[in-house]
């Protein structure tokens, strides 16, 4: 009896000792490798090839969320970051992952597991670096240099240069943002803090710059799309110079009806005088329109004015009246 009992542990042990030991994941695919030189992700797929694309896509996505965590700390230099501007950055940290060159991109390991290939990828934090830097320093130098050009410029002027900057804003912090992530010893301090004097100078001028358009009774039919160009800027129009940052634009016209076969003609020579808080003058242009009606020359004038409204599209309304950059 004894020796059955030892034949049956034996017999157990033999097929413990026999038995396959479980396939593992590897470490490096649960456990990503972090340092200071490289940026790390993984994929997995049916072949190498195609597990290698996923790894890459992953790795724009987990660069977008790193940076994406910066913006969104409290702490950031930035904040307060409004949540509009803060969605354009979010937004623009994807789309710069996205079309970032990662041909550089090595494979670093790769397994076969469960009939999945496995692989982990590395790309070096400086190659991204210096990518983004080319660019970042060309963007940032010509804002800077708007910026400086219309610093002692009357406020028209100076909120069309800080214009542009502002639009470009979400992707200068962005790509400052990038450089800081990818090199832990770079500071974008200097950038940021840019970004955020000329954000609260553009908002202060639009705030307070008043743009009173005065017309004579010749003109009164040009007026309502000057004002509307203007408030689509999202500046006032009121009729005030009470604003620290007023300016008054006086628009006067000569017009001229004639016959033009069986059309009335209507054409109107329309001059654009601005001026600033102190009476100075700090810009003219002026315009001719031409419509045209068969019923009568008042309609004819009036299509004129259509006419007027185009132009202001085309060239924008500070061109319009006269403002160069």
């Amino acid at each position: 009896m004894y020796r059955k009992i030892l034949l049956v542990l034996f017999l157990i042990l033999i097929a413990g000792c026999t038995k396959p030991t479980p396939e593992q994941i590897p470490s490096w695919y649960t456990n990503i490798p972090s340092d200071y030189k490289f940026f790390y992700a993984i994929g997995s797929a049916k072949t190498k090839e195609q597990a290698i694309k996923k790894a890459i896509a992953s790795m724009r996505e987990n660069l977008s969320n790193s940076l994406n965590q910066k913006f969104r700390d409290k702490t950031h230099i930035l904040h307060p970051i409004t949540q509009e501007n803060l969605k354009a950055i979010i937004d623009t940290n994807i789309d710069i992952a996205n079309r970032l060159t990662l041909s550089k991109a090595k494979l670093v390991k790769s397994k076969k597991f469960k009939g999945e290939e496995l692989v982990l990828i590395n790309v070096k934090k400086i190659d991204l670096f210096n990518k983004l830097k080319i660019i970042s320093d060309l963007k940032l130098g010509r804002a800077k240099e708007q910026s400086k050009k219309a610093k002692n410029k009357d406020v028209i002027r100076r909120y069309m240069a800080l214009e542009p900057i502002v639009a470009s804003y979400s992707t200068l912090a962005s790509l400052a943002g990038y450089k800081q992530f990818l090199i832990s010893t770079y500071s974008a301090n200097d950038e940021f803090l840019f970004l955020k004097s000329i954000e609260n100078e553009f908002n202060e001028l639009k705030n307070t710059i008043n743009i009173y358009v005065l017309t004579d009774s010749n003109s009164r039919v040009f007026s309502s799309s000057i004002k509307n160009a203007i408030n689509k800027k999202g500046l006032s129009t009121k009729n005030s110079n009470d604003s620290k940052n007023s300016v008054k634009v006086l628009v006067t016209s000569t017009t001229s009806d004639t016959q033009d076969y069986t059309f009335n003609q209507s054409s109107s020579l329309v001059k654009l005088t601005t001026f600033d808080k102190d009476k100075e003058k700090i810009s003219f242009r002026q315009h001719t329109f031409i419509g045209k009606s068969r019923k009568s020359h008042k309609e004819a004038k009036q299509q004129a004015s259509v006419h007027m409204k185009y132009k202001i599209k085309k060239l924008g309304i500070f061109e319009f009246l006269g403002f160069k950059k």
